[in-house]
């Protein structure tokens, strides 16, 4: 199984990567959805006969056959798993249709992207297209051309959110029926379980966050003020918030400037995961794909040590960050290869892999607070950071609405787009000041993200691991010349164990622990009034 993993692997990479680089060119990926559809109809008894091994009987096939220890956690989940497990047949049969019952709702999602004439606007002496340079228009310097990207984007995403919302509707719906099969309340559900996580301590996860939803709101209000204050008008709008404060902007990178920062942040990760990482991003080694162009995919993904594609690079801090997080992933991949053979062994909970790679995202502020001169560049650098800190609520907006609207589905409470629309509003509100004033618009805020589609389930991974990342970046600044060889054992690790293990023997993370946020929200804390400080 080992190496048929690696080999669909790498057949997944590359219908990845031509799908990224143009959408329509969806016949490699899915012919590897079909070829992976195959091998696991065709290896999915391994499943039912692992439904009657017991723990005992394990450990003693173990004693025998040592070469079988490098397995063990895997034999272990799959003993976990037996009571969802379900006869050879079924399991043949929902591994066959996968893709014709959960794939097409994401190929009718960029579709129906592709072939919607988002607005164009003149600024600058050029044509931006609203969807695709929407970031970019959002950090203009003209006010006028903020706000008619912002509403001509909207308005766009209104224009087809019935037929977004119908394919996010089906892909709930039959995700929901087969979680049904295998004895979970729905699909979400299964997934915390997948994770090694219950609802119960989501839930708690999101009552601690919800507790500190001042702190973030206050953040809000303090930003809306200094933006009344430096563009001179009564009241910051929603179209404002992207926009660099007047002499504190970011600086702006080529792409070799971008890639080389990145290899001097991470350079303290110790010599293997330089060196790794070099590799990765020398042009020479045309791994690289960070050109925009009509027609792309949105975003930025990395493969092991297949290559990075970015929707379009423009030189911004975030662009480079979005380089240092990704990479993060493809060197995950890439140490757990040199450790242990072979790729089944990084698969895990995206909360753990996503957590390194925001690890490196504060890596990289590191570095350019210790290294920047310019004291308006590094203020800026801090703010970029504060603000870094309070994108958690963000995450758990978004992650939130995911989870409520497949529990809605479920019930019945959401049968079109207007349930999905109720459900954005339903999450957005309580978190973020904005959806009161604008929740028209914002009630197709969830159609921003193709994760829901392209990764279902995925977006709680990104509020633990933001977590997960911040204690690590704290453990890195109370000892950095230990800190890098313990943190990068665990990573080149994979997954030996559940990962509340992994954290615990590596680096003394206690994730149950429930004071484990109070630190996290005492730096944010720090943070926020050492800006207001020097406000």
């Amino acid at each position: 199984q080992k190496e048929a993993v690696d080999v669909l692997y790498r057949l997944y990479a590359y219908g990845e990567f031509r799908e990224a680089i143009d959408t329509k060119d969806r016949v490699p990926y899915e012919t590897y959805e079909r070829l992976k559809a195959e091998a696991d109809a065709r290896t999915s008894f391994v499943k039912v006969e692992l439904k009657s091994l017991e723990e005992k009987v394990l450990n003693a096939f173990l004693n025998q056959q040592p070469p079988l220890v490098k397995y063990q956690f895997i034999l272990e989940d799959a003993i976990r798993r037996a009571p969802h497990t379900l006869s050879a047949r079924e399991e043949s049969a929902l591994s066959t249709l996968g893709p014709d019952l959960t794939s097409w709702q994401q190929a009718l999602f960029y579709k129906t992207m592709g072939r919607t004439k988002f607005p164009t606007i003149r600024a600058e002496g050029k044509v931006w297209d609203v969807r695709r340079d929407f970031d970019a228009l959002m950090q203009n310097p003209d006010r006028s051309v903020r706000e008619k990207a912002f509403r001509d984007y909207y308005a766009s995403l209104q224009s087809i959110q019935d037929l977004v919302g119908f394919g996010l509707l089906q892909l709930m719906r039959a995700s929901n029926t087969e979680a049904r099969m295998r004895g979970f309340d729905n699909r979400y559900n299964e997934s915390l379980f997948d994770r090694y996580l219950t609802r119960a301590q989501v839930d708690n996860l999101y009552a601690q966050m919800e507790a500190r939803l001042p702190l973030y709101q206050d953040y809000q209000r303090f930003r809306m003020s200094e933006v009344q204050r430096e563009l001179k008008v009564p009241q910051a709008e929603i179209w404002d918030m992207d926009r660099p404060a007047p002499g504190a902007e970011l600086p702006r990178y080529t792409a070799s400037g971008g890639t080389q920062l990145v290899r001097d942040a991470l350079s303290v990760l110790g010599p293997e995961y330089t060196s790794e990482l070099g590799k990765l991003l020398d042009p020479a080694n045309g791994r690289l794909d960070i050109v925009g162009g009509p027609g792309r995919m949105q975003g930025a993904f990395c493969e092991a040590n297949f290559g990075f594609f970015m929707d379009g690079y423009e030189g911004y801090l975030g662009n480079v960050s979005t380089l240092a997080h990704e990479a993060g992933h493809a060197l995950h991949a890439q140490l757990v290869l040199n450790h242990r053979g072979g790729q089944i062994f990084h698969e895990g909970p995206g909360y753990m892999t996503e957590s390194f790679s925001m690890m490196n995202e504060w890596l990289l502020r590191d570095h350019l607070l210790r290294t920047v001169q310019d004291e308006a560049v590094k203020e800026a650098i801090r703010r970029d950071a504060l603000n870094e800190m309070m994108y958690l609520w963000e995450l758990a907006r978004r992650a939130k609405f995911e989870m409520v609207s497949y529990d809605r589905v479920a019930s019945g409470q959401i049968t079109d787009e207007t349930g999905f629309a109720q459900a954005c509003l339903d999450t957005g509100q309580p978190y973020d000041l904005f959806f009161d004033r604008y929740p028209k618009m914002l009630s197709v805020h969830w159609m921003r993200k193709q994760h829901y589609f392209t990764n279902p389930t995925y977006y709680l991974n990104y509020v633990i691991a933001h977590l997960l990342a911040l204690k690590y970046y704290q453990l890195y600044l109370d000892d950095p010349a230990g800190f890098p060889a313990r943190y990068t054992a665990m990573v080149a690790a994979g997954f030996e164990k559940a990962p509340s293990a992994l954290l615990k023997d590596h680096l003394g993370i206690d994730i149950g622990d429930p004071k484990l946020l109070e630190g996290t929200f005492a730096l944010i804390q720090t943070r926020f009034d050492e800006v207001k400080s020097r406000n």
